[in-house]
């Protein structure tokens, strides 16, 4: 992938996953934002990706032209990733040879048979790839559940109105159908303890959602039951002489304090909306952009105190020196050009 080939592709990882995660349904902070602000889904999917995807692609081209400028040093910031994970390559050879494997034998030779036959990890990658569907399959879960939800915010704004379309568009349907295909297609092609292990991290993955996002809610109903509600409202709103471009940049660095503070991206964006969710009456900035600034506050500077920096610094063989420059500075640098764009954004709405 040439000199800066890594680091490259860490950094449009992270413009990808992230910038998706925080802006576009059904990402986790999207979802979480537009629950707890009341933004219909498909609203946030429409201003979501207009948001998004540029994000993403100014954010890459902006970082690629770092790197172009000596910011990747190979030495310091790439791990020696078969060392670090597989052992020296006469271990990982002299692994195979003892697992009964020949690291030369092709695809084709009978010895396939044998690994099959002994479960071996080169077997079971070859049958897993051969009971995989087309990649297009793969992703028709998903792509039908955003395009139903987008069908049926584009059908409200149009003024269309029908009951097949408002049931087809909604989004809890929409994502119901869409983990029901992906559901039947894992049993299609997946083993039953596979589809069970899947189920089984989805829904412990669903609880501590739920829980996160009731605690965002019930900040937000204690900030309306201590007034503190009030004193925030004065801060934000028009009669106080604020703003909507500072309102929008207050709500942006709510959010990038508590990701700083706390480490996660959901919960900094769930914990700020909560507390702005009961001043939104006292704020004249459209609610859909409130939370796509909150959802970019959050985005910012993700580090150490995150379990997914070490994650992403083990799976792609970086340093801590090289994971600081595709993750943490790529997500500042997305956060940052985000909130111009909202900014933006907020002129025209």
């Amino acid at each position: 992938m040439g000199h800066n080939g890594l680091g490259m592709m860490g950094g449009t990882l992270t413009a990808g996953i992230l910038v998706g995660y925080v802006f576009v349904v059904p990402g986790l902070g999207t979802v979480a934002i537009a629950g707890l602000l009341d933004v219909p889904l498909g609203t946030m999917l429409i201003y979501g990706t207009v948001i998004g995807l540029p994000t993403a692609i100014l954010t890459t081209f902006i970082y690629g032209q770092i790197l172009k400028r000596g910011l990747w040093n190979n030495a310091k910031d790439e791990a020696h990733f078969e060392d670090m994970v597989l052992g020296s390559p006469d271990a990982v050879a002299e692994e195979v040879r003892e697992e009964g494997r020949d690291v030369a034998t092709p695809e084709g030779d009978p010895s396939v048979a044998e690994d099959a036959r002994k479960g071996t990890p080169a077997a079971t990658e070859r049958q897993t790839a051969h009971h995989s569907p087309p990649l297009y399959v793969s992703l028709l879960p998903i792509v039908v559940a955003l395009l139903l939800i987008a069908f049926g915010a584009v059908a409200e704004a149009a003024g269309v109105k029908s009951p097949v379309i408002a049931f087809l568009g909604d989004p809890v349907f929409a994502l119901f159908l869409g983990l029901l295909g992906a559901y039947l297609l894992a049993w299609r092609t997946l083993t039953k303890e596979h589809v069970e292990e899947a189920m089984h991290k989805g829904f412990n993955a669903t609880g501590q959602i739920l829980l996160i996002t009731g605690i965002g809610g019930s900040l937000g109903a204690v900030i309306g039951e201590t007034g503190l509600d009030k004193i925030l409202g004065g801060f934000f709103s028009a009669e106080a002489g604020t703003p909507d471009l500072l309102t929008i940049s207050l709500a942006w660095l709510i959010a990038a304090i508590l990701h700083l503070a706390i480490g996660s991206i959901s919960v900094a964006a769930i914990t700020a909306a909560g507390i702005l969710a009961p001043i939104l009456a006292s704020i004249e900035v459209p609610t859909v952009v409130l939370g796509l600034a909150i959802g970019s506050g959050a985005l910012f500077a993700l580090q150490v105190n995150s379990n997914f920096f070490w994650m992403f610094e083990t799976l792609l063989g970086l340093t801590t020196q090289g994971t600081f420059k595709a993750l943490t500075l790529v997500t500042a640098m997305a956060s940052v050009v985000s909130l111009i764009l909202i900014l933006a954004l907020s002129l025209v709405v």
